[in-house]
């Protein structure tokens, strides 16, 4: 991880805003951000997520979240990437109950969520299946 700058911010987005805030003092009138730029924040996004990176840059969300999923190969914000996997279970489809055992549940910046549902006794070693969700982009 980054260092955190004292807003809370990673220490790389102060650095890319301060450079957009250049940049939008020095442009031609209504030309678009550069490339470059756009890319920084892209990145930045993957990891601190799309709305707080957006309003740590300063830039628009709808733009930063589209480039976001363009990126990642989709159209839009809500498709899901590649090669994305998605498990069904018959008996939730149905309605059946669901095992009487710890729940855990975390997501990341970009919405996408890991649930892990365990069963009385079952063991698994959950932290580093979290850690493995979050340092999958990495």
């Amino acid at each position: 991880m980054g260092r955190k700058a004292c807003n809370g911010y990673p220490a790389r987005a102060r650095e890319v805003r301060d450079r957009i805030a250049l940049w939008r003092r020095t442009r031609e009138k209504r030309s678009p951000m550069p490339a470059k730029l756009w890319d920084e924040a892209v990145t930045l996004a993957r990891d601190g997520g799309t709305y707080a990176i957006a309003r740590a840059l300063r830039v628009d969300y709808e733009s930063l979240a589209r480039r976001v999923a363009e990126a990642r190969g989709g159209k839009g914000g809500g498709e899901a990437s590649a090669g994305a996997f998605v498990e069904l279970s018959g008996a939730e489809l149905l309605g059946a109950s669901r095992p009487a055992g710890p729940v855990v549940e975390t997501s990341d910046g970009d919405g996408a969520r890991l649930v892990i549902r365990l069963g009385t006794g079952q063991q698994l070693d959950v932290a580093g299946l979290v850690q493995r969700f979050h340092e999958r982009r990495a």
